[in-house]
């Protein structure tokens, strides 16, 4: 039905044409703080500028931005074979590799598969542009997760300078890009950079390359075809993998030993490509996006030998290849209705993924670390459909409301091109559906001050790399993995002043099948399903403008995740006896109930500016049992900049970086329940970064 009204709603013949309006994500609490009449959305919704934080920050990976939004956990991984760990209120706190809870896009191309799992190696935060990010119970109407996190390039071209910039680090890092900007009417970007890094630890080197170009064309004055492509190639990603306790306070540089025995490591080349076409009509707009695009991964874990060799072993190596595409249609229209101003949304998706799932030995004879006889021979397919539909009514002046469901199926097929003698056919099929909706309101109590609140389900499904290990080390599909469902309800305070801007938020999320970890040993995980938990949290952000020069910028989190009814996990598949029972009011493991950012900022006319970070979080649980702690940490960074006078050949802009600034020990990441406690993923020490970013001068006569 929604899908017929949408396809003909594009044969409407548009009336007198009007310029195109900015439809990206508005923001609640951002950068550049705006007035509280454009913040009555009841979404917790907020966005950051990429070229204000370049200017402080090196953005090589995704956490230095969402460090500083609040509700976030994001955590560092240092390692080239491993993505950013990222939690949204606490979810995807599980992942010990790719991201989980939480949709991507960039450029409007989803990063996320569809079977939910997000990669992020290919974004190229350096370019510029913005992110913003959706949590809590709206984030329900785009993802199958805690959250919609939005990735857009920089493309508004005019006036900006062609630029080439240079950066070295600590650890032996460089890093050399470029941006080339051109056109009015057909404009268009094109951005790249190479990056190397020798590592901080034993083990880590890394290497990648990073590629993204984007065109924008407007016929008209109502219409845009945006084109955007992406390539990351990443030809080394070392793994030097989790410590012990006694291994991580004795030397924080080490590797796991049986990293370097094996040497684990990753590569990785991703291609994609995505077009859209928007169409402005006299109330309402039209959007149609495509996209296609392939990733290989080759990587070699530590699986030990012995258990290699077993028949219903999948190996040491995977070798993984997936194709995807998939298409979306969106509309929106304003109009006046008997109660009020009025704006509907909807919007229909399919989204497929395929892929051949390889595993080979990861050793011949008494040689490791190299591609041994094959064990595992799959064909995965994942296909996700949606439809959405969404209402917001000003019901007045003062009062919003908003209301939406989205409509959720997905299909997973898996066909097994490997049978032998003990490793009978693991063929197996998964589907799942759901209908998640979701209502929000917002109130003006005064002008300044804005009360929003939001009720609504969601839902988080396994993905195929969750369901190919079962928990029993048994071998195929794992089938018995079912989705999470969840309740989740939130309520918050905003403040918009002359110089102040706030935020306080309250939530709490109720959790059915929660999907957990069961087992992690040697790069391999397997998961199952919890019976039930609670989150309850507050968010608090603000900014705060205390002269033309000086700007503060904090958030602060308190989240309390614990299992509400107790479960059964075998920590060591295969399970001997009776496996151990989860307590109920157990602590989620992975997620610290404290945590704190806060960034000083000073700009002294245009020339000169610095920056001075704060970054705490509490002791975080690292196993179901609460038995293992990570401790908690306080670390801090200060930045100077400097733009110099322009000169013929252009003008420089230089950056001066310190991060950890006393030299903490502390550990940046856990991997949570990983069955011999290498649990501990140390940060680097005291490190430098210098960098010079050179606009080019005009070419133009």
């Amino acid at each position: 039905m929604l899908s017929s009204l949408l396809l003909a709603g594009l044969l409407v013949q548009a009336q007198e044409p009007r310029e195109l309006p900015d439809t990206r994500l508005p923001a609640v609490i951002s950068a550049e703080q705006r007035r509280i009449e454009q913040q009555r959305r009841p979404d917790a919704l907020i966005e950051l500028d990429l070229v204000d934080l370049a200017q402080r920050k090196p953005l090589i990976d995704i956490a230095e931005v969402l460090s500083e939004m609040p509700g976030v956990i994001a955590r560092p991984r240092n390692n080239g074979a491993q993505d950013t760990q990222i939690q949204i209120r606490g979810f995807g706190a599980r992942s010990p590799f790719g991201v989980r809870g939480l949709r991507v896009e960039y450029d409007g191309i989803p990063a996320t598969a569809a079977d939910g799992q997000s990669q992020m190696g290919h974004l190229d935060l350096s370019a510029g542009g913005r992110v913003s990010l959706i949590r809590g119970p709206f984030a329900a109407l785009y993802t199958n997760g805690g959250g919609y996190l939005r990735v857009d390039g920089r493309r508004d071209t005019a006036g900006n300078s062609d630029r080439v910039n240079l950066a070295l680090g600590s650890f032996g890092q460089r890093r050399v890009g470029f941006e080339l900007n051109a056109g009015d009417e057909l404009r268009g970007t094109l951005s790249g950079n190479r990056y190397r890094s020798e590592g901080s630890r034993e083990h880590s080197r890394a290497e990648r390359t990073l590629a993204a170009a984007r065109m924008d064309w407007e016929p008209d004055a109502a219409s845009r075809l945006s084109l955007s492509a992406h390539h990351q190639d990443q030809p080394l990603g070392e793994d030097p993998q989790t410590l012990t306790r006694a291994e991580f306070e004795r030397d924080r540089r080490l590797a796991n030993p049986a990293a370097v025995l094996y040497d684990t490591r990753k590569s990785t080349r991703q291609s994609q490509l995505g077009a859209s076409y928007t169409r402005q009509l006299e109330q309402s707009e039209w959007s149609l996006s495509v996209y296609t695009g392939e990733r290989q991964i080759d990587q070699y874990l530590s699986v030990p030998r012995a258990a290699q060799v077993q028949p219903a072993s999948g190996g040491g190596v995977i070798d993984l290849g997936r194709d995807y595409h998939g298409w979306s249609l969106r509309w929106s229209r304003q109009t006046e209705l008997a109660l009020g101003q009025a704006e509907f949304s909807a919007e229909i998706r399919d989204e497929r993924l395929s892929e051949d799932r390889l595993g080979y030995e990861n050793f011949v004879g008494n040689q490791l670390g190299v591609r041994g006889q094959l064990r595992r021979n799959e064909r995965n397919d994942s296909r996700a459909r949606d439809a959405m539909f969404r209402v917001d009514l000003d019901t007045g002046p003062d009062w919003r409301w908003s209301a939406g469901v989205r409509r959720n199926l997905t299909d997973y097929q898996s066909l097994d091109r490997y049978i032998v003698s003990g490793n009978p056919d693991d063929s197996g099929e998964y589907a799942s559906s759901a209908t998640l909706p979701v209502l929000g309101f917002s109130y003006r109590i005064r002008p300044e001050w804005l009360l929003h609140g939001a009720l609504g389900r969601n839902q988080e499904l396994p993905t195929l790399a969750e369901l190919a290990y079962r928990s029993d080390a048994g071998t195929g599909f794992n089938t018995e993995l079912r989705p999470a469902r969840a309740r989740q309800a939130e309520l918050g305070l905003r403040y918009a002043g002359e110089r102040v801007n706030a935020e306080l938020t309250a939530f709490q999320v109720q959790t059915t099948d929660e999907i957990v970890v069961a087992s992690s040993s040697g790069g391999r995980t397997s998961f199952q399903n919890a019976t039930a938990t609670r989150r309850r949290g507050l968010e608090l952000s603000a900014l705060w403008r205390f002269s033309e020069q000086w700007t503060a910028r904090g958030i602060a989190n308190w989240l309390d995740a614990r299992y509400s009814v107790g479960y059964s996990r075998c920590p060591q598949p295969p399970c001997v006896g009776i496996p151990p029972v989860i307590a109920a009011g157990q602590r989620l493991p992975g997620v610290p109930a404290r945590s704190a950012n806060l960034v000083l900022v000073y700009q002294a006319q245009d020339d000169l500016g610095a920056s001075l970070e704060w970054q705490a979080v509490s002791a975080t649980p690292a196993s179901d049992r609460n038995q293992d702690r990570v401790p908690g940490y306080a670390v801090g960074s200060l930045s100077l900049q400097w733009l110099a006078p322009p000169a013929r050949w252009g003008q420089p802009r230089f950056t001066l970086r310190v991060d950890n600034l006393l030299d903490r020990r502390y550990s940046a990441s856990v991997i949570v329940n990983e069955a011999f406690g290498r649990y501990f993923e140390p940060a680097p020490g005291r490190s430098l970064w210098l960098g010079v970013d050179l606009a080019l001068p005009s070419c133009s006569p």
